[in-house]
């Protein structure tokens, strides 16, 4: 045990004894670097002394800095007055890439000789920098004129690409210049400042007249200006593009520079009076803005979509300002027309208390001016037509809100509409006005047709000749009569074709609904038959001011349109059915689609005096021989139709029974056949089921108006008749 004691601390002595010599080396190399430092601290001294040296060196460096910039600049200083007299000569004779060149240099020798001098004491800075800005002033009279170079050039960019080479050299000289530029006077920017100037000259300088000195001065400026916008741009994409950098998008900003030139200048024209021709240059104008002659053009490849709905030519507000403007004329124009044609019914009024003579004369001069009036009447009636269904959204429809008090209108217009339903009210006061006229003609006429400028000549020449013995004012009873039953003829053809241009808009938008009608969508649950009703209800708010019994003529064709193209669709077997569960969904829906359209029909009808026939009983009669189980009492059920309706025809009829699974061809053309033999020498049946059933049967080769034919034969009808109780018999 003592053993291992005394060891242990001997252990901890030779440890110890070992980190005393450790510690003895260590203290031996402190002091070596310690003597080091010394030993460099004492050269301090001797370095202090080097340094001023050399500061005083750097100061005297300083000093002479700006002479050895001199001497590097040295040639540019001597002969400023020459590089400058040089360089205006360039600018002068176009050579700018030489005259940018002797700039570039000049300025590189003031920065250069500047860049020192900022380097001097304050008290000599300023001096030597007024000294430099004067010495080189003439610098920036270069640069202002070969500015004014490059910018003129810019400026006649289109004409300088479509004129020789140099014009297009000196282009592309001008582009280079300003790509140089950029960093020191962003000369970019300045560009396009120039080219929106150029282009704004150019939309802007078109116009050569106003409305004092040619009344189309508006249509002749708009066209000046469509033949340039579309010529310029196809000259930017087509050439002068490639004369700039591709990150100018040259191309892209003529065609926006141009998009917002015009549509300033439109907004211009837009806040003035314009008259009614003027309404309708602009507009149309505006409208075929994006099509294939302007901006659509193929060729040019613009998404004039996207442009337009971003940056529409005019604002929604002033749109609709023009429009109510345009319809606020049309009023206008149309009062005083009928003004003037109320006027020749006072005119005769008053030639009856001047002279019996006159009146046929003062009739005959109404009717003739009349007649006239009615062929462009027709005419342009057929233009407007042909125009609105070449392109339906030309005539545009539009929502236009105007806010009074805090209640807020509004107005929707469908132009086309409103303008057809004016020109048939029109049409119809025209037919009374040439009634009235035609009371007026004595029951007896003497004498036959006398020239009126003949008789004014006779009297003219012999003053003592009596009016009546030169002819007078007297004309030929049954010639009168003849021109105005050509007149209300006229009318009448006209008031036919505008009536047949409404129901068409209707048409145009019903028809493939229609024809989905009595079909596997339609048995299954489709929405065609109410979407037909709305369209219908939606153009009946345009047809309240049709005169009332132009408005039932019109709703009676619908009607029968809408109830015959049930009759159709069964006739032409558009659905057949293979077990008694799909006829009995179909009965089902042809009784919920008739009493849908009674429903509709009867909302129409505001005034006991006028009614519409009862056309979708026939829809119900139907259902029931569709829906009926029991087969054997089938033919009581078709016998009990038949009599009802005893006009049918048997093809229809054979159609209605063979669409039953339970019946084949034969057999049902038979029933219909022994039905409608039985029922030949009976009295006819509804008036107005025999149109349906006529106009079924033409369905496959056109479309007829049984109701606006049958108006239109009723007013025929009285034509005659008053001609004929005018002419007075020859006993």
């Amino acid at each position: 045990m003592l053993k291992t004691g005394v060891q242990s601390q001997l252990e901890w002595i030779r440890i110890t004894i070992s980190h005393l010599h450790t510690a003895s080396d260590d203290i031996k190399e402190i002091e070596e670097s310690i003597q080091e430092a010394f030993d460099q601290l004492k050269t301090i001294p001797q370095l202090k002394t080097k340094m001023s040296k050399l500061n005083e060196a750097t100061i005297r460096s300083l000093t002479h800095s700006p002479y050895a910039a001199a001497l590097e600049n040295l040639l540019h200083i001597f002969n400023i007055t020459a590089t400058v007299e040089k360089t205006q000569e360039f600018i002068v004779e176009g050579n700018l890439l030489h005259a940018h060149r002797n700039i570039m240099e000049l300025e590189r020798a003031r920065d250069d000789l500047m860049f020192e001098v900022y380097k001097l004491p304050f008290e000599r800075r300023e001096y030597d920098k007024n000294l430099l800005k004067n010495y080189f002033i003439e610098v920036e009279r270069l640069v202002l004129d070969l500015g004014k170079q490059v910018w003129y050039i810019c400026l006649r960019a289109l004409d300088a690409v479509r004129e020789n080479d140099d014009g297009a050299q000196q282009l592309a000289s001008a582009s280079r210049i300003i790509e140089r530029e950029e960093r020191p006077r962003r000369w970019k920017a300045q560009l396009f400042e120039v080219l929106l100037n150029s282009v704004r000259r150019r939309v802007e300088g078109n116009q050569f007249e106003d409305r004092t000195i040619n009344k189309q001065w508006l249509a002749r400026y708009l066209e000046v200006c469509r033949r340039t916008v579309v010529e310029d741009l196809k000259i930017v994409k087509r050439s002068l593009a490639a004369y700039f950098p591709p990150e100018y998008k040259i191309y892209d900003r003529y065609i926006q520079m141009y998009h917002d030139s015009i549509s300033q200048r439109l907004r211009e024209i837009a806040a003035e009076f314009l008259e009614k021709n003027e309404l309708v240059q602009l507009l149309s104008w505006i409208q075929a803005y994006g099509g294939e002659s302007m901006l659509g053009s193929p060729i040019l490849g613009i998404s004039t979509a996207a442009l337009l709905n971003d940056n529409p030519l005019l604002p929604h507000s002033t749109t609709i300002q023009l429009y109510v403007r345009f319809i606020e004329i049309n009023k206008r124009d149309i009062r005083e027309w009928l003004d003037k044609a109320l006027m020749q019914e006072k005119d005769v009024t008053l030639a009856k208390e001047i002279s019996l003579e006159l009146t046929p004369r003062v009739i005959e001069v109404a009717i003739d001016e009349f007649l006239e009036f009615s062929s462009c009447y027709k005419d342009a009636a057929m233009a407007f037509k042909v125009k609105h269904f070449e392109d339906r959204s030309y005539f545009m429809k539009y929502t236009a809100t105007m806010y009074g008090g805090d209640e807020a209108t509004t107005l929707s217009t469908y132009f086309y509409i409103y303008a057809v339903i004016a020109i048939a009210n029109n049409l119809d006061i025209c037919v009374q006005s040439t009634d009235k006229l035609e009371k007026h003609i004595p029951l007896t006429i003497e004498g036959d047709v006398a020239d009126f400028s003949h008789s004014l000549l006779s009297l003219s020449l012999n003053p003592d000749l009596s009016l009546s013995s030169v002819g007078g004012f007297s004309v030929n009873r049954q010639k009168l009569i003849k021109k105005i039953d050509q007149l209300k003829k006229k009318w009448h053809y006209c008031m036919q074709f505008v009536i047949s241009s409404l129901l068409d808009e209707v048409y145009e938008d019903i028809s493939k609904h229609l024809e989905k009608l009595m079909s596997k969508e339609w048995l299954i649950g489709s929405y065609d038959l109410e979407t037909i009703c709305i369209t219908i209800a939606d153009y009946h708010n345009d047809y309240r001011h049709l005169r009332p019994h132009i408005r039932i003529a019109l709703l009676k064709d619908l009607l029968y349109k809408v109830v015959g193209e049930f009759l159709i669709a069964i006739d032409n077997r558009r659905l057949t059915f293979s077990k008694y569960e799909e006829r009995h969904l179909a009965a089902e829906r042809i009784r919920q689609d008739a009493r849908r359209i009674s429903q509709l029909f009867e909302s129409f009808i505001d005034n006991s005096k006028y009614q519409l026939p009862n056309l979708p009983a026939i829809l119900l009669a139907i259902a029931d021989i569709i829906d009926l189980r029991d087969k054997s009492i089938l033919p009581l059920e078709a016998s009990s139709f038949v009599r009802k309706y005893s006009d049918i025809h048997v093809e229809l009829l054979t159609s209605i029974l063979q669409s039953r699974e339970d019946l084949g061809k034969a057999e049902s053309k038979w029933i219909a056949e022994e039905l409608i033999n039985r029922a030949r020498f009976r009295p006819r049946g509804d008036q107005e089921m025999l149109k349906l059933f006529q106009m079924c049967k033409l369905g496959k080769t056109g479309r007829t108006l049984p109701a606006l034919v049958e108006l239109f034969k009723n007013m025929f009808q009285t034509l005659v008749l008053s001609a004929t109780k005018s002419i007075p018999s020859s006993n």
